[in-house]
């Protein structure tokens, strides 16, 4: 490695650094999102994988200016897929961290949790006539990811039990990811019901 190489990856390392916010990180790729959006799809395609249940392959980043879709991927027959990727995250409990409040987590209790959840759905559902590249014969799948420390497996399992989100208009399959689980050694998901 010359002199040269090592202060490129130094002044990576750097920049990475400068943008960790240090809170619910774990799928955080500070000086990339749109890798980041691909190693949350990815993890998810992991974890489905194991249970026989992943439903796409191909799967590709579109990268900045081709997005939204965030990712793009094949279904079964062919068809392409739009793969949208966003996070639920306490915005306060990141300045709290920032601030120095290191175990100032959020709380999140079921109706926080499912309006969290319901807020992001809609969000994308709304962006559904700003994909590009379209038409997505194999459906708009949604991706909500979360490293919130307080929503683990068994709590987010409760709060979902018996209960199923409004139908949104455009998105066709919605899935929750968390992050890697060693008890499950995997990153857990859950695919969102949805009413109507």
């Amino acid at each position: 490695m010359t002199p040269e190489d090592e202060a490129k990856i130094v002044a990576l390392m750097r920049a990475a650094r400068a943008k960790a916010r240090g809170y619910s990180d774990f799928f955080l790729w500070s000086i990339d999102r749109d890798m980041e959006e691909w190693g949350v799809v990815t993890s998810l395609a992991e974890s489905l994988n194991k249970d026989d249940a992943l439903f796409f392959s191909k799967l590709h980043r579109r990268g900045r200016p081709n997005d939204p879709p965030d990712c793009e991927a094949a279904d079964e027959s062919g068809a392409r897929i739009a793969i949208e990727v966003t996070e639920l995250v306490d915005g306060e409990a990141i300045q709290a961290y920032k601030a120095g409040a290191i175990y100032d987590w959020a709380e999140w209790d079921k109706e926080r949790f499912l309006s969290g959840v319901g807020r992001a759905l809609k969000a994308k559902d709304s962006r559904y006539s700003h994909l590009k590249g379209g038409p997505y014969a194999g459906g708009y799948v949604v991706v909500i990811h979360t490293d919130e420390p307080m929503l683990n497996f068994e709590t987010v399992k409760r709060f979902l039990e018996h209960y199923d989100l409004a139908k949104p208009q455009d998105i066709s399959r919605a899935f929750l990811l968390l992050s890697y689980d060693p008890a499950q050694s995997r990153c857990p998901y859950f695919e969102l019901g949805f009413n109507g």
